[in-house]
């Protein structure tokens, strides 16, 4: 039964239960960071509070999230109770309550409380549901209606009915001022409009969109839309001019030029009032819920592409270490041959540089967590130039490099740090889109302990009004098919994480320059190089047995050539996690060297039945693998202590880590 809301009503149990929406509640001791996470899951709306069974409060989750956002919001709050962050001036209703009790006590309420939603809750203080705010406007609406009906009953009665008639119009005068305040506050424009486009009445929303006073001249809608959609209002309005009788209720999005502002898109509902002859117009800003839509499509279509990225890499790399590997093994049995040496050098090195390729795009894609080592600035500026090489050479820009010609030794993860570079030269060019002398200049300085790497571009500049919030997720200049906004604020970040700073430097319409500083090293990269350096392969036992599992025939044959040739070992290979148990069970080894991905159960889970039942092997295993390295991979593949070999690697590389695993004696791992 649909509830019909009179002056008498009472909101009975069954009546709300019928207008109320179940909402999710949370314990009053919960952290705010928890709430949050599991927000993430809901819809976006209000929920209630309780404690020990009884309710306490309201939040929503537009405010968990305004509480936690900014640069400090989830430090500061995020271990904070929901107890300490309820909403204001929150409404309670309760079963029998009357309607016009309940529209009065929620109408008087100013500012945001206004818009927050009721809280139900039954006499013994159980939290039942939210009554939404715009199911409370819409039975005022009807009040106003039915109450509008009554005023014209009792104006035909008026001799015979003066006290009905006074109480009528107090009534009336009480549904006069709800709708006055629903009208003035509402986070929708509202505008009457003529069939010619003259606005006629109007509420402070309204002007706001339109950027014009609230008291001014009253507009014309037509002067603030393009030509296009001009065209389209003409028609609409003409349609209720010529249909009296009324038309259907029109919806359009459109882009308002709003004076002194941005443009907005807007959704505007039209409905012809047949009483005035006006047409009632609601507009809505949706530009940011678009906005949204739009980044939520491209992080979906990201994700896709990691995955997609990931699958690939991992086949590439399986298919590069065999023309890696034998390329090595045909180059030792060519010494004599310098031509066919020299060509075998050219394979080696052409799928060095593929290998590299690969794990660059990967890292700008996926970026892994933070592992800093030591390294070379000045090798992470070439590094990154290479990557935008074909990007520069569209643009006919020859970036000019002003770096020192020693080494520049930081403790940084190089591969973030290259991000970050690329991540601002791919800014720069963007800017510089169009113009007609692109220049991109980076130069290096030392300076107050550390260095200054600067980024230069030609292009038109940062707006004044947009620099304080160019470090802001999600804010960007470009348009919505050109950027995510997250590209400046992940710089940032990464900076941070490395105690360094990043700031704009200068801008104008001659360009912008970023400036990156990073403090220095403590040692040099030499000293760290003498304490990484490669051991010698020792001689191991001729009589160990090696097994190689692998579902790649052409890799398991490379591994079981390398181990053959330079350690003179024997090698048992297995295509399956199946396969290698059977192997285990019926012979004794000394090494085990496993794929990661392998068809059935991966190489992690053939590591922990070994650890189980042959706990001896554990400390001879190793990984190889071909895999991109995604953070929870590279998680699972350090808790196991064992070494990582990524595809492709050198055949001296294979040599060294198995040789460094097996017996040098002749024994043998006994099995449990």
């Amino acid at each position: 039964m649909i509830f019909q809301p009179t002056s008498e009503s009472c909101l009975t149990l069954d009546w709300l239960e019928e207008l109320m929406v179940e909402s999710r509640t949370f314990g009053a001791e919960e952290l705010v960071g928890a709430v949050f996470d599991k927000l993430q899951e809901c819809a976006d709306g209000f929920f209630g509070i309780v404690y020990r069974g009884g309710y306490v409060g309201l939040i929503s989750k537009a405010q968990i999230a305004m509480l936690l956002s900014g640069r400090f919001g989830y430090a500061l709050y995020a271990k904070h109770t929901i107890r300490e962050h309820l909403l204001l001036d929150t409404v309670v209703v309760r079963p029998g309550e009357p309607l016009l009790a309940v529209l009065d006590r929620a109408l008087s309420r100013t500012g945001q409380p206004f818009h927050d939603d009721l809280a139900v809750v039954d006499s013994s203080g159980g939290f039942l549901g939210v009554l939404p705010m715009p199911t409370l406007l819409r039975l005022q609406n009807e009040l106003i209606a039915e109450q509008t009906r009554r005023s014209e009953e009792n104006r035909h009665a008026l001799e015979s009915r003066e006290l009905q008639l006074f109480r009528s119009q107090e009534r009336l005068r009480q549904s006069e001022g709800r709708f006055g305040i629903l009208f003035e506050h509402s986070p929708l424009g509202f505008a009457l409009l003529t069939t010619d486009g003259r606005v006629e009445a109007h509420n402070r929303r309204f002007a706001e969109m339109l950027g014009v006073a609230r008291q001014g001249a009253l507009p014309v809608l037509s002067e603030f839309l393009r030509p296009q959609d001009q065209a389209g209002l003409a028609a609409i309005l003409r349609g209720f001019e010529t249909n009296l009788e009324g038309e259907p209720p029109s919806t359009r999005e459109w882009r308002l030029e709003s004076l002194g502002n941005e443009p907005r898109l807007v959704r505007c509902d039209f409905h012809w009032i047949q009483e005035t002859g006006q047409v009632c117009l609601c507009v809505q800003d949706v530009t940011a819920q678009r906005r949204l839509e739009q980044r939520l499509q491209q992080k979906e279509k990201s994700v896709l592409l990691d995955t997609l990225a990931g699958g690939i890499a991992h086949e590439l790399n399986n298919k590069l270490l065999p023309v890696l590997g034998y390329a090595e093994m045909l180059q030792l049995r060519a010494r004599d041959n310098m031509e066919l040496s020299g060509w075998c050098d050219v394979i080696r090195q052409s799928t060095v540089e593929a290998a590299e390729l690969t794990g660059q795009l990967l890292q700008l894609s996926r970026p892994p967590a933070l592992e800093p080592r030591a390294c070379d600035l000045v090798a992470i500026v070439h590094a990154a130039m290479n990557m935008l090489r074909f990007r520069l050479r569209e643009l006919s820009c020859e970036p000019v490099l002003d770096l020192p010609a020693r080494l520049v030794p930081l403790h940084a993860d190089p591969a973030q740090l290259k991000q970050v570079i690329v991540n601002l030269c791919f800014n720069a060019i963007d800017a510089m889109s169009g113009g007609d002398r692109p220049r991109l200049h980076l130069s290096l300085l030392d300076e107050d302990d550390g260095v200054c790497l600067r980024v230069q571009d030609a292009g038109s500049g940062i707006p004044e009004e947009c620099l304080p919030r160019i470090f802001d997720p999600f804010f960007t200049t470009k348009g919505v098919q050109q950027g995510t906004g997250l590209g400046l604020s992940v710089c940032f970040s990464i900076i941070q994480q490395h105690g360094g700073t990043i700031e704009v430097e200068s801008t104008g319409p001659e360009g912008t320059t970023f400036a990156i500083w990073l403090p220095l090293a403590a040692e040099s990269l030499a000293d760290a190089g003498e304490a990484s350096a490669e051991t010698p392969v020792a001689s191991v036992d001729r009589e160990s047995v090696v097994l190689v599992v692998d579902d790649e025939p052409f890799i398991t044959s490379l591994v079981h050539e390398t181990l053959r040739s330079h350690l003179e070992c024997r090698v048992v290979r297995a295509g399956s996690t199946e396969e290698a148990l059977q192997f285990l069970e019926t012979m004794s080894f000394q090494l085990i060297i496993s794929d990661v991905r392998l068809p059935g159960r991966n190489g992690l889970s053939l590591f922990e039945e070994c650890r189980e039942r042959w706990p001896q092997l554990a400390a001879h295993f190793f990984f190889i693998t071909g895999d991109a390295g995604s953070r929870e991979l590279n998680t699972s593949l350090e808790r196991t202590g064992c070494p990582v070999l990524r595809k492709p690697f050198s055949i001296d590389a294979l040599a060294a880590q198995a040789a460094a695993l097996l017996p040098k004696e002749a024994s043998s791992v006994a099995l449990a």
